[in-house]
């Protein structure tokens, strides 16, 4: 049962690394990459349990992350921060989001970004910059997309 959770075991790593168990989270870091080459850090900061598409297949999460509350990663999708662990650049992901296969979000050198609440990211989109309103975005780099008006 544990090995088609990835989230769950992650979310016990994150807990286990603010406990100051660190050998324990790095144990399962490990395993998540192993089974699933899943970079899913135990420094990273989880308002709640995330929903990983696809088993977490080849999602990478920086430490510096912190994730709200019913966000969605499918498969590949690289969540990144251009400073090294542990500074204080962050990229903060809001509560209700999905983000799309493939997308990339990347906060820039020596700055942190956020991901406001109710946001929906495209399949191989990429973001550069904080997104502040709710709504969807795709593209390269990464737009709002207006729905189309009805034709009468």
């Amino acid at each position: 049962m544990l090995l088609t959770e990835p989230a769950r075991l992650w979310l016990l790593s994150t807990r286990y690394h603010r406990e100051g168990k660190r050998r324990k989270a790095r144990l399962i870091k490990a395993y998540l990459f192993l089974f699933f080459r899943a970079a899913l850090p135990p420094e990273a900061v989880l308002a709640g349990l995330p929903s990983l598409g696809h088993f977490a297949m080849n999602i990478v999460v920086h430490p510096n992350v912190s994730l709200g509350r019913d966000v969605r990663l499918w498969h590949c999708v690289t969540l990144s921060v251009s400073d090294a662990p542990g500074t204080k650049s962050r990229l903060t992901i809001g509560d209700r989001v999905e983000i799309g296969t493939g997308a990339v979000i990347i906060a820039p050198l020596r700055s942190s970004m956020s991901i406001c609440n109710d946001v929906r990211i495209g399949a191989n989109s990429v973001v550069t910059r904080s997104i502040t309103q709710p709504g969807t975005y795709a593209g390269a780099p990464a737009v709002r997309v207006v729905p189309r008006e009805k034709v009468e």
